[in-house]
C-alpha cells in the first residue's frame, strides 16, 4: 500500500490531463494505474504483459483471475480495464471503434439522480468533485463482420455485495452501460470453482508467453487428445515435446495457448499438479468453466 496518496480533484484532473482513460489497443491508458503515483489498491496488484503492446494494471488477485477469464475469448480484440465513466452526458463509449455510430448517452450524474443514488464525489484541497467511477475490464468482442461490440465487467468479492453502498454504485455502473446497450457482468468467486480460478491463475503465466511455434503446429496438440486423456500433465509436456521436437517449457506454453483457446478443453475444476491425471470435457462443458465466456452474473436485482 503506498501511503500518503489521495484521490483528490487535482490528481483526477491530472490524470485526465494526462490522457488516462482514453485510446485503444496499446495506445490505451488505464484510468487506475499501477505507479508510485496513484493512491494503493486494497489488493495485490498485478502488471501483465500481453498482445495488445503494453501492461495491463490490475488492482487485485480476483481482477487477474476476471483478466484470465477474458483473455480467453476468442473473439476478443480489445480489453481495456480500470475503464473511466464518463460523468456527463457523451458518445457512446463504442465511437472509438465505430465512428459516428453512437447515440449520445447520459453520464453517471445523471444516471445517480435518475435512481435517487448519491454520486460519489472526490475531495481534497478546499475542493470538491464528482468521482470518476470506473469498470475493471471493458472487453471489445467481434459479434459480426467488421462489427464490435462491447461487454463491461466488474469484479468483486461476494462479501462485498452486502454493503448498500457498495451495491448502490454497482447500480450507476450497470445502468451506464444498459442505456448504451452494452452487456454488463458482475464477476465474483461463487460464478467459478476455485480450482478454475487456481487454474486459469497458473496457466495465464504460459497461455499469454509469445512462441516462435507457428499457430498450425500448436494445433497438433489437439489431435494428441486421446493419447493424452487420463495421463499426467508431466506426461503431456513429454508428448508435445516429442510431437514438436521443442523444449519442455515451450511445449508448457503451447499445451496452455492450446487450452486457452479451447483446443485442449481439459477439466480445470481438477487440482493442477504435475502427476494429476487430465480430464477433457465437451467444448461446451469446457466454456462453461469460464462465467465471462458463459455469461454469469452475480448480479440479482
Amino acid at each position: 500500500m503506498r501511503k500518503g496518496q489521495r484521490f483528490t480533484p487535482t490528481r483526477l484532473e491530472r490524470w485526465q490531463n494526462n490522457g488516462r482513460g482514453v485510446g485503444t489497443g496499446s495506445s490505451y491508458q488505464p484510468w487506475h494505474q499501477v505507479t508510485r503515483d496513484d493512491p494503493g489498491s486494497r489488493g495485490r496488484s498485478h502488471l501483465v504483459p500481453w498482445r495488445f503492446g503494453r501492461l495491463h494494471h490490475l488492482l487485485s488477485d480476483q481482477e487477474l483471475v476476471a483478466f484470465g477469464f477474458a483473455s480467453m475469448l476468442p473473439e476478443l480484440d480489445d480489453l481495456r480495464e480500470q475503464f473511466p465513466l464518463s460523468t456527463e452526458e457523451h458518445p457512446g463509449e463504442i465511437r472509438a471503434y465505430r465512428v459516428g455510430a453512437a447515440l449520445s448517452s447520459p453520464g453517471t450524474l445523471a444516471i445517480a439522480t435518475d435512481l435517487g443514488i448519491k454520486h460519489p464525489m472526490a475531495r481534497g484541497g478546499g475542493e470538491r468533485c464528482p468521482w470518476v467511477m470506473s469498470t475493471d475490464l471493458l472487453l471489445t468482442r467481434a459479434i459480426g463482420e467488421n462489427t464490435p461490440g462491447l461487454l463491461a465487467v466488474s469484479v468483486k468479492l461476494d462479501e462485498e455485495l452486502s454493503g448498500i453502498r457498495t451495491r448502490q454504485l454497482l447500480r450507476i455502473e450497470r445502468e451506464y452501460w444498459t442505456r448504451q446497450g452494452h452487456p454488463w457482468l458482475l464477476l465474483t468467486p461463487r460464478l467459478h470453482d476455485p480450482y478454475v480460478a487456481t487454474a486459469v491463475r497458473f496457466g495465464l503465466a504460459w497461455a499469454l508467453q509469445p512462441t516462435e511455434i507457428e499457430i498450425s503446429r500448436e494445433l497438433d496438440c489437439a489431435s494428441v487428445t486421446s493419447e493424452l486423456r487420463g495421463r499426467s500433465m508431466r506426461h503431456a509436456v513429454c508428448v508435445i515435446c516429442e510431437a514438436l521436437g521443442t523444449d519442455a517449457s515451450t511445449a508448457q506454453i503451447v499445451i496452455w495457448k492450446s487450452v486457452w483457446r479451447g483446443d485442449l478443453p481439459i477439466d480445470l475444476a481438477r487440482p493442477m499438479r504435475p502427476d494429476q491425471p487430465l480430464e477433457f470435457l465437451s467444448r461446451e462443458a469446457f466454456w462453461q468453466q469460464n462465467p465471462i465466456a458463459s455469461g454469469r452474473s452475480a448480479w440479482t436485482h
